[in-house]
């Protein structure tokens, strides 16, 4: 049942309409689920092979391993020779033998570094980053399934036939914009990280106390920002989802009205409950063998978590912009 215009409808309605409406569209959201589901593998896929790469050629690389306990021989030495300068004050060092020393250890970590870069496959290396780099891609395409579930939801809420392919293809169309909106976000987010890192320093540069209670204050602001932010952030995406046009952060703010507190509870608690799924989810498979979970948990289980929250915040969203379901005598036999 949906809420009074502008107004939510209560948590039990929309725990019930989210799982009533996928039951009446059970065929368009099964097939964009089954695309998203199809990219979460290719995702993974990609990003495993990409990291598998950088892992045996880079990170685990015994020629790496080597050249940084060199570094780590060059920190230890000229610890040691600021320590014999300081001590050559008051008794005598042979300098000559600290000068040798340092000469040998700088030749051992060229060589060991040459060593390193040489036992490298760069042609792996570059593919590697190719592949994360497409990775990148069809993580963003993947965006299009979130859009076109969304507007399969207005769809049902306002009586009208979808066509995934067209909600797809709509979804597509909107990705750039949800890119934007992202980065906006994040700039906006970094700003305000930023404005406080210039406060800690300029704070611990009057005193050290003072520096340290700036820095507590920055974690304390940044987690608080995040907690009341975070969850009603989530309707200004869910409007760049339906609505053509690119939602300006004032249209975001007069569609939360005096609702917000009532947003932010629904939508925390459709993130407790997806991070609660999630671990339940996370312990239950850690009995199966690792491509087995890995396959169960990304190609099943995760598009479907992924397509109840998008339903459900989608709901919430046309309660806020006042549309409602048509009654019954109203309601297109096909979808009855």
């Amino acid at each position: 049942m949906a809420g009074a215009q502008g107004r939510h409808r209560p948590i039990p309605d929309l725990i019930g309409d989210t799982f009533g409406l996928i039951g009446r569209r059970f065929r368009d959201v099964a097939v964009i689920s089954i695309v998203a589901a199809a990219i979460a593998v290719i995702s993974v896929a990609l990003v495993s092979t990409s990291s598998g790469i950088i892992e045996e050629e880079i990170i685990e690389n015994p020629r790496l391993e080597e050249f940084l306990d060199l570094l780590d021989d060059g920190v230890a030495a000229d610890v040691a020779a600021a320590a014999e300068e300081v001590a050559s004050e008051f008794t005598p060092v042979n300098s000559d033998e600290v000068r040798v020393v340092t000469l040998n250890l700088d030749a051992a970590r060229s060589e060991a570094w040459e060593a390193f870069v040489d036992s490298v496959s760069w042609d792996r290396v570059v593919n590697a980053f190719l592949l994360f780099g497409a990775f990148l891609l069809v993580s963003i395409v993947g965006g299009a399934t979130t859009v076109a579930l969304s507007l399969v939801t207005l769809d049902d809420v306002e009586g009208r036939p979808s066509s995934p392919a067209s909600a797809l293809a709509t979804g597509l169309a909107r990705v750039p914009k949800i890119v934007l909106l992202t980065l906006l976000w994040a700039a906006a987010f970094g700003a305000m990280l930023a404005l406080l890192g210039v406060v800690a320093v300029v704070m611990s540069l009057v005193h050290a106390v003072l520096g340290v209670l700036a820095v507590l204050v920055m974690i304390g602001v940044t987690i608080a920002t995040l907690a009341v932010f975070a969850p009603l952030i989530e309707m200004h995406f869910v409007m760049a989802y339906v609505e053509p046009g690119f939602p300006s952060p004032a249209k975001w703010w007069r569609l939360l009205a005096d609702n917000k507190l009532a947003t932010w509870g629904r939508s925390a608690l459709i993130f407790a409950a997806n991070i609660a799924v999630g671990v339940i989810l996370w312990l239950s498979l850690q009995a199966l063998p690792s491509p087995y979970g890995e396959f169960i948990s990304n190609a099943i289980a995760g598009p479907i978590i992924a397509a109840v929250m998008t339903i459900a915040f989608a709901l919430m969203y046309a309660d806020l912009s006042g549309r409602s379901r048509p009654t019954a005598d109203e309601w297109p036999e096909s979808y009855s």
